[in-house]
């Protein structure tokens, strides 16, 4: 294959050259998209390089330090001749204008020239103006700050994931407005989104409505549901947990290693996927909520707002550059890994479809909403049957398996007498309501290891909690 430099690529003979390089990323950035290679030479010819976890991280370290606002290419390693190439790939990056060394620059032919006073003044109206970015309104009535706990978690697993080189020592104002999510230094949309406090008491439509049907339809009864009200951290991991504990699961014993495995009936990163993906993209300006639907043949995620503008549905199975229409949103959700590349949902979704030989997922815009439908393994009332005999005999095993430490916790507390959720919670040592309810109380209930003093009225102000002669068993037998 032979390489020549153009208006969308630039050539490095390693990345010794990676500082000149940094100018060509910022136009890359400034004009729409472009590729750097390292371990090509100017003239197009492979040279190689030696890259090491090491390179990878100085190159991501450096972009990040050096470009403003940051910026967050695809950065991997290629074969090409059976030499290893350093790919450093912009796409469509929403933040501009980008600057180096205070300079923005613009793609021209094979060369970078300044962007005119006009270009940054116009880029720079669009990227704070909420009829263009609506993530970044400005919340007026929000009065209460971020959440500490939820911005030091983000940041701990931003550096584990990402390496993003954020000083902890900043303050908490600085350290948001690095991450873009202050506007005119108060906590903007995505800010709150991410580490607001009571965030749907602003927004009540920010929730993800989780059901399980009886049947195909939603004729007949509700088997399971939850409202999941918190950051979008927490909604995709309770909607994920959701699914997962309302979808099939299947285990055996490996015979070559003696251990147990187990597989959901769906890839439960397709699941993931599908879920980071509608909290990602929805439109937040639409009155209406994510929606998670599980029938006995498919599971449904839809997402308000259907495709972003420019996108058509025959582009989804093409590659396609990622049209973003929360970009500090989709940014937060890269940096912890919620998300990877941007525009590499569907094909992810796709491949992981396809390794547990099942068809691809269904893509549709329905009522102005993008939906994804996974369809589920149909299997024949004989060995529906089979399948609730075994759930039933391994009952006590899988009790035993469920009875993690948060679920173990809360029936060494309930053993000794009944306490109310505030007790509960007190003595567990939690302050987040939702993951007590979500991660104890609730897979304590459903597995009926704990039961309710008032079990007639389970909203009663008196309600208390105690274990069950099964939570009994079960911790016994733990």
């Amino acid at each position: 294959m032979k390489f020549r430099e153009s208006e969308k690529i630039e050539l490095k003979k390693s990345t010794a050259e990676l500082r000149q390089g940094l100018e060509d990323l910022c136009a890359f950035a400034n004009s729409g998209t472009g590729t750097l290679y390292f371990g090509i030479s100017d003239k197009g010819k492979i040279i190689g390089q030696e890259i090491t976890d090491n390179t990878l991280k100085k190159v991501s370290t450096t972009i990040l330090s050096l470009i403003e606002p940051r910026l967050y290419p695809n950065i991997y390693v290629e074969k090409m001749d059976e030499k290893d190439i350093l790919v450093v790939e912009v796409k469509n990056s929403p933040e501009k204008p980008y600057f180096y060394k205070g300079k923005a620059y613009k793609r021209l032919g094979t060369t970078n020239a300044y962007l005119s006073r006009y270009e940054i003044e116009k880029y720079l109206y669009e990227r704070e103006n909420p009829a263009y970015r609506f993530d970044k309104t400005i919340i007026k009535e929000y009065k209460k700050g971020a959440a500490l706990k939820t911005l030091k978690w983000f940041l701990k697993k931003a550096k584990e994931e990402r390496n993003l080189p954020i000083n902890l020592s900043e303050s908490k104002n600085i350290i948001l407005n690095k991450l873009g999510l202050l506007t005119q230094d108060k906590l903007n949309f995505a800010g709150l989104m991410a580490f607001g406090k009571e965030i749907q008491s602003y927004f009540p439509d920010t929730i993800i409505k989780c059901a399980l049907f009886e049947g195909i339809d939603k004729t007949r009864r509700i088997l399971d549901h939850i409202e999941i009200k918190d950051n979008i951290f927490n909604q995709i991991d309770y909607a994920e947990n959701f699914i997962l504990r309302n979808i099939r699961k299947s285990a055996w014993i490996n015979p070559q290693t003696g251990r147990r495995e187990e597989q959901y009936e769906l890839p439960y990163l397709a699941i993931r996927e599908a879920i980071a993906n509608a909290v990602a993209h929805r439109d937040y300006r639409i009155s209406s909520h994510i929606d998670v639907a599980i029938f006995d043949d498919r599971v449904e995620v839809w997402s308000p707002g259907g495709l972003s503008l420019g996108m058509k549905m025959k582009d989804l199975l093409k590659k396609h550059i990622s049209v973003l229409r929360n970009p500090l949103i989709a940014e937060v959700l890269f940096l912890a890994r919620y998300i990877e590349r941007w525009g590499t949902g569907i094909d992810k979704m796709n491949r992981l479809m396809q390794e547990y030989i099942l068809s691809i997922p269904k893509y549709e815009e329905i009522s102005g909403n993008f939906v994804i439908i996974f369809r589920r393994k149909e299997i024949g009332a004989k060995e529906d049957a089979q399948i609730k005999t075994q759930v039933a005999e391994q009952v006590a095993e899988q009790v035993t398996e469920q009875v993690t430490e948060q679920v173990r916790k809360l029936l060494s507390i309930c053993k000794k007498e009944p306490l109310s959720s505030k007790e509960l919670m007190l003595k567990l040592g939690l302050l987040h309501r939702p993951t007590f309810l979500y991660n104890y109380l609730k897979p304590a209930i459903e597995a009926k290891l704990i039961i309710m003093t008032i079990p007639d009225k389970p909203q009663s102000s008196k309600q208390k909690y105690v274990i069950s002669e099964k939570g009994k068993q079960a911790l016994e037998t733990g």
